[in-house]
């Protein structure tokens, strides 16, 4: 009963994200006539032609390129669940295993897609975009390699016989710094 009623709220937990991400990329279009008009113009494109256009649009039209729009969303997945997972860990109560496990293999699985998401993003950028964009990226890499290895240091924590609450959450916590880092460099702030 536990392990379903884990797996149920982490499945709510990743629907409500989707759901919200969806609604904020929308209500960026609906505030943006420029970036609704460049979505318009890449979703009815194929992806040759889309190459294409890429310098064209500049940083607004490779912001909504499909690709990017999905590994910013498993991004955002990766972070609901450190969240969800910090926050249990906090409480003060025994922390599931099932959950964290749970919890772990969702940021995972969502590293692994954002990863994929990315790479095909990179695909999709002219020579002389990815040229531009070459000490960003490079960044970028550093940032991704951080997050990775923050994961990896939760799933060793999960895998413990007796889980350790307070680590589990400094772990987490480290999760979500690492994603703030990448929010803000990715904004140029």
């Amino acid at each position: 009963m536990n392990r379903y009623f884990y797996r149920t709220i982490l499945a709510a937990l990743a629907l409500t994200m989707f759901g919200a991400a969806a609604a904020q990329s929308q209500t960026q279009h609906q505030n943006h006539p420029d970036d609704r008009i460049a979505a318009t113009q890449t979703s009815s494109q194929g992806q040759e032609q889309m190459h294409h256009e890429m310098p064209k649009m500049g940083m607004s039209g490779m912001m909504n390129e499909p690709h990017h729009v999905l590994a910013a969303a498993y991004k955002q997945n990766i972070g609901t669940f450190a969240k969800a997972l910090r926050d249990q860990a906090q409480t003060g109560i025994a922390l599931s295993a099932d959950f964290a496990r749970a919890a772990v293999a969702e940021m995972n699985r969502s590293f692994d897609q954002a990863e994929e998401h990315h790479r095909e993003h990179v695909k999709t950028m002219s020579a002389d975009m990815r040229a531009r964009m070459a000490a960003r990226m490079k960044e970028m890499e550093v940032h991704h390699s951080r997050l990775k290895a923050a994961i990896a240091a939760l799933e060793k924590d999960v895998q413990d016989y007796t889980l350790n609450s307070k680590k589990i959450a400094t772990d987490s916590a480290d999760v979500v710094r690492h994603l703030d880092e990448m929010s803000k460099m990715h904004n140029g702030r």
